[in-house]
């Protein structure tokens, strides 16, 4: 009796949750997305401009504020926040990204109002304690001197600072640099703070079992009603993002040195997309090709074929900007050569090598399969609506996404791909140079090597 194994099935309709919008009298906007049978409710102030308006000597601020936010305000101090947030049996947290600020809550839907007063509390007027700025920027630079020591996280900051200009923030780390962190002070987080309010036109996100008439109600009768909310908003990173000029001779290759190194991190990098492109769908498709699912080529060749890697994987990092498109493996050092030889070729495989039906599918059937997955509870679904918002985008762009997802052809990938190879490709390795250097200027690259470690 034979037996096969079954096949997807046909996948279910899925609507993402309707969305109102309301719009205060001083301009705040306010999202509520009802979630029937969700009671555990999410609350998202997002104040926009993060980390990628933010000038080179200044990087970090932004990062370093969101973490100080918690911190307390004027009616509690860090302790006593804990306990009023507790009390609510709600959480709370802020963080920054590239496009804003987040201040953001889980709290039983019965009991939001008492946490929009404090979410009102720390962004109106958060304390920054002195002491905290401090500990905060100790955290912070022993995080960035941890990281010097990691192989895998050097590899991946070398590269994305080579991909971009100087002057790109998307080339800085989002918590920034050793330099940067050393020069915050107190008075330039308030000065970051007071420009995220005054330039800002917050938008604030809620999902969860209520009424969104209550909820605007609530809203209006709470303290975040005194956010400034008329402002020409703060300078964003634009679609095009400066990138790194190409280097003349043959591809550049950055040796990181890590003498006596018994493995090499392999990152190839390359300007990548804007979340706003009109291809985004079909680059999302290319990647799960690429290097994204299980099955997907660079995977398949460098782990089970070749035997180089336990895995490789290769994608875009969509934002506002175009954020960069990178491949990351890591591979004994004695087959670092043909190891990125193969993933480069993996890379560029669409443009000779067409995509297979099969391919395809898969492809397709994951990016739809799994879409509906992540909105099963309120917090992601106010998360992603936030996100959607600050780059200019509207919640229906969800109810399309599997409709886009469904009409990506092969034709669109290999364009995807296309448009990539067009792009200045930027290689970072890390390991031994004395192993690996003239090797690699055999095959054609133009090697300059550095040392992992900088002084």
């Amino acid at each position: 009796m034979s037996t096969s194994r079954p096949g997807p099935g046909t996948p279910r309709a899925y609507h993402f949750p309707r969305a109102f919008e309301h719009r205060t009298a001083n301009g705040i906007r306010i999202i509520a997305v009802p979630m029937p049978q969700r009671p555990l409710a999410a609350v998202q102030l997002l104040l926009p401009g993060g980390a990628s308006s933010e000038s080179a000597a200044n990087s970090g601020s932004t990062a370093m504020l969101a973490r100080l936010l918690t911190e307390g305000g004027a009616q509690h101090n860090a302790e006593e926040l804990v306990e009023a947030t507790e009390l609510l049996g709600a959480s709370l947290a802020a963080e920054a990204g590239w496009e804003g600020v987040v201040i953001g809550a889980s709290v039983p839907a019965t009991r939001i109002a008492g946490v929009l007063e404090l979410i009102a509390e720390i962004a109106l007027g958060p304390s920054v304690p002195e002491r905290e700025v401090e500990r905060g920027k100790a955290l912070r630079l022993a995080s960035i001197e941890q990281a010097q020591a990691s192989p895998r996280a050097r590899a991946s900051e070398a590269l994305i600072a080579s991909i971009y200009r100087d002057d790109a923030a998307y080339g800085r780390p989002i918590a920034g640099t050793r330099e940067s962190v050393a020069a915050i002070t107190r008075e330039r987080l308030m000065q970051r703070h007071h420009e995220l309010l005054e330039a800002a036109q917050p938008i604030l996100v809620l999902a969860g079992e209520f009424d969104p008439t209550e909820i605007f109600a609530r809203v209006a009768a709470s303290a975040l009603a005194a956010l400034p909310g008329g402002g020409a908003g703060v300078a964003r990173a634009s679609a095009d993002m400066p990138a790194a000029p190409g280097a003349p001779g043959g591809p550049a290759l950055l040796i990181l040195d890590r003498p006596g190194s018994v493995q090499s991190e392999l990152r190839v990098g390359r300007l990548g997309r804007s979340r706003l492109d009109p291809q985004f769908h079909a680059a999302l498709v290319h990647a799960e090709i690429v290097g994204g699912l299980f099955g997907s080529r660079l995977n398949r060749v460098l782990r089970e074929e070749k035997g180089y890697t336990y895995g490789a994987a290769a994608g875009f990092d969509f934002r506002r900007g175009r954020g960069p498109f990178t491949m990351r493996t890591a591979v004994e050092t004695s087959v670092t050569v043909p190891a990125l030889l193969e993933a480069r070729r993996q890379v560029e495989s669409p443009l000779h090598e067409p995509v297979t039906q099969s391919e395809l599918d898969d492809a397709r059937n994951y990016l739809r399969g799994t879409f509906p997955l992540r909105f099963g509870a309120a917090a992601p679904v106010s998360a992603t609506v936030a996100g959607l918002s600050v780059i200019g985008l509207n919640v229906e762009e969800l109810d399309r996404y599997r409709d886009a997802v469904t009409a990506v052809d092969a034709a669109a990938v290999t364009q995807v791909a296309l448009d990539l190879s067009r792009e200045a490709e930027r290689i970072v390795v890390v390991g031994d140079a004395a192993q690996i250097a003239e090797p690699l200027r055999a095959e054609g690259f133009v090697v300059t090597v550095k040392p992992a470690i900088p002084a």
